[in-house]
């Protein structure tokens, strides 16, 4: 149980927890899970912030009826792990289920002389639901492999209006419904490792709104899914005399370029419109000096 206090709040949001483990010899685990939690009303997020669309500046008030948002939450996982003296290998899976009390959400209200605006308010109600399957395993601590992938739903109760004038929606906007990691490691001795790294995004829902050349009209747009590959290797060089090691690194992240390909262009772009993986092909190298504790 915990009690939070926020300055937009007139009193503490008490949040219950409970969590039960059951281990079966020991190599499997299950676990079970319910809590609550809450997110104060605030204006300024990942997710609303002020923007530039149409040459103007999108801004977000809240609404005068605005309330915290809930959750409750319940989840279910089962661990498994064998171990040799060789190698250790297992897996974890896990099903999710998240009910929201009036999630937020923004409300279009329209243009004014500065650009467009929206209203921060509580709608209905959202589920978020899904599972998750993690594999890991690794040989004599010189090859590791970790992966997961997540399937989930995320929905309002009942569909709320994102762009003036076109149809509501139920779904989340910037929200895939899968995606994923993997990452394989490969440290032949205490001096060198190499890392491959796998990060799968699919595809999601964006609203765009018009004021670019290449965008004339308000409209939602589907987001293609990205398989974002990156590399990494180092060699570090030991001075024992003085207790520190320095390693020289290298590698390439998103090696294949999977990036958004429909940026707006112009003074009177969407801002917001922005989706995927953050970097396009990028190269880098580096130096990293680490001291033994004494």
């Amino acid at each position: 149980m915990r009690a939070d206090r926020h300055n937009l709040l007139e009193k503490a949001i008490f949040s219950p927890r409970l969590s039960l483990l059951y281990k079966l010899k020991t190599s499997t685990q299950f676990r079970l899970s319910w809590g609550t939690g809450f997110r104060a009303p605030q204006a300024f997020d990942t997710d609303l912030h002020i923007a530039f669309a149409g040459g103007g500046v999108s801004r977000i008030s809240l609404s005068p009826d605005l309330t915290e948002e809930r959750s409750t939450s319940f989840s279910g996982s089962v661990n498994y792990d064998k171990a040799t003296e060789q190698w250790i290998a297992g897996f974890t899976m896990e099903g999710f289920f998240t009910q929201l009390k009036d999630a937020f959400y923004q409300y279009p209200l329209g243009k004014d002389s500065f650009g467009e605006r929206f209203e921060k308010r509580n709608g209905d109600g959202s589920t978020v639901q899904g599972a998750t399957l993690e594999i890991r395993a690794n040989y004599k601590g010189k090859v590791q492999l970790e992966s997961g992938f997540t399937v989930q739903s995320s929905l309002f109760d009942v569909a709320v209006e994102n762009i003036d004038g076109l149809e509501r929606k139920r779904t989340f906007l910037r929200t895939p419904k899968e995606y994923g990691y993997a990452t394989f490691s490969i440290m032949p001795n205490e001096r060198f490792n190499t890392t491959i790294n796998l990060v799968y995004t699919g595809e999601m829902e964006l609203a765009h709104f018009a004021g670019a050349p290449e965008q004339g009209a308000d409209e939602y747009k589907t987001s293609s899914p990205f398989s974002e590959w990156s590399f990494r290797t180092g060699y570090t060089f030991s001075f024992k005399g003085i207790g520190s090691g320095l390693e020289v690194f290298g590698g390439i992240k998103n090696i294949t370029n999977a990036y958004q390909d429909d940026f707006d262009s112009g003074k009177n772009r969407d801002s917001n419109y922005i989706y995927g993986p953050a970097l396009p092909r990028t190269a880098f190298i580096g130096l990293k000096l680490s001291f033994e504790n004494q």
